[in-house]
């Protein structure tokens, strides 16, 4: 599994990485950047809690 950033949705709330900084950084234009895609089982459920309480929509978990 890894994790997708639509940044079309993206309204640049900081949800992903103000409570995911270790999935998540903000890129040089405020857009949430994925750091780890490498996701155990813990990280895979920090990931979805992330996908679950984005505002915008705007992360997937994809195969």
């Amino acid at each position: 599994m890894k994790v997708l950033v639509d940044k079309e949705k993206c309204f640049m709330s900081g949800e992903c990485y103000y409570n995911h900084p270790e999935l998540f950084r903000m890129d040089d234009d405020g857009y949430p950047e994925v750091i780890e895609n490498r996701l155990d089982q813990d990280l895979l459920r920090h990931a979805e809690e992330a996908v679950q309480v984005c505002p915008a929509g705007a992360l997937k978990l994809e195969k």
